[in-house]
């Protein structure tokens, strides 16, 4: 449709059109799988699943029309009085629609909260795990109420990754019952560590800083089924980079998953992930330092790290790879890929393109 499609301001339409109008234009997030990378082992587009998915997603009834005049369309509805609808609260209702919509065409930085859900593929043959996804309002301090598209890529990478301390016999079978698997450093909203649990059954412990690890718990909360259908188990912290060595790692047994042992207590974790870390000139250090403190010396243990390779941040990238080499680890694995972003795309209906780096790290030599 084009926007002289749409009833017009000037003929004066009723509340209910109007409404109904804006209902019909609400864009939601585009997905991030566009490009068809979604795992090989997804069930294909004819498959009773998917056609059953297909007909769940229609029954939300959209209509498309194109962005060129959109704006200035709901930006004249905003502008008006409706002197001509007589309820001041179904006016208020009509206007706060026509801005809502308005800001998801805005890029997702002047979106409202929205809430997301990502198909993460498991091992070979298995049903996709269906992440839900909270994203509160964005502000420039808080970035990490965002999933970027390096997050996205590494969750969906976990059934594909080969963990020594999960898949080597020799290693696993002296996993500790109330020790956690799984560091996750700058968790943000928690997509990689919550599909780390859910498809590899792991005990993972997912942190960030004060002001994002409540959004943070509640997206653990609310994939709480799906984690616990994996058999894994997911526990939220704090954890600041500038002060790694006060940090506490949680204690397993106060969540009921087992006793603990006194003389067994954690002091490292086998496995470190992290997603996006670096957006300033001080967090390779940070970032390099929490790692050194709190990855296991063990031969089996590594840190996967996963980066957007932004053009004005090239020199954090480099720094970061710098200070893993000399605190002793090094690049046993890895490959750039391309994953989609909403970040900063405006009025554009799909995600936009970003090359990403990923990376497994292991010790030198056993320490």
């Amino acid at each position: 449709l084009k926007v002289l499609d749409l009833p017009q301001i000037h003929t004066r339409p009723d509340s209910q059109t109007l409404l109904s109008t804006l209902s019909l234009l609400t864009s939601t997030p585009p997905s991030w799988d566009c490009s068809g990378s979604e795992s090989s082992d997804a069930p294909s587009s004819n498959s009773p699943r998917n056609q059953r998915r297909t007909r769940r997603r229609r029954a939300a009834p959209r209509i498309h029309v194109a962005n060129d005049m959109l704006p200035r369309y709901l930006t004249s509805i905003i502008a008006s009085d409706l002197r001509w609808i007589p309820d001041e609260d179904v006016k208020e209702e009509i206007w706060e629609q026509a801005s809502v919509r308005l800001s998801e065409r805005s890029g997702r930085s002047a979106m409202p909260a929205l809430t997301r859900k990502f198909r993460i593929p498991r091992v070979t043959g298995a049903a996709a795990a269906e992440i839900t996804i909270h994203e509160p309002a964005l502000t420039s301090g808080n970035l990490g109420w965002k999933t970027w598209a390096s997050s996205h890529l590494l969750a969906k990478r976990m059934a594909r990754l080969h963990l020594p301390a999960f898949f080597d016999d020799k290693v696993k079978n002296v996993r500790l019952p109330h020790h956690f698997d799984i560091l996750e450093l700058g968790a943000g909203t928690g997509l990689v560590g919550i599909a780390a649990a859910a498809i590899l059954g792991v005990r993972a412990c997912l942190t960030d800083l004060p002001d994002i690890v409540k959004n943070l718990a509640s997206n653990v909360e609310a994939n709480h089924d799906i984690i616990s259908a994996g058999s894994g188990h997911v526990v939220t912290s704090v954890l600041d980079w500038t002060a790694p060595n006060e940090f506490r790692i949680p204690d397993l047994s106060a969540d009921g998953v087992s006793d603990r042992d006194e003389h067994e207590v954690q002091t490292h974790f086998p496995v470190i992930l992290a997603a996006d870390p670096l957006y300033s000139s001080e967090h390779p250090q940070l970032l390099v330092q929490t790692i050194d403190r709190w990855l296991s010396r063990e031969a089996s243990a590594r840190v996967v790290v996963e980066l957007p390779l932004r053009d004005g941040y090239r020199c954090e990238v480099e720094d970061f790879r710098s200070r893993m080499r000399n605190v002793g680890l090094r690049v046993v694995q890895e490959a750039e890929e391309i994953g989609y972003d909403d970040w900063g795309h405006g009025m554009s209906d799909r995600p936009g393109e970003v090359r990403c780096w990923w990376s497994m790290w292991s010790w030198e030599t056993k320490q």
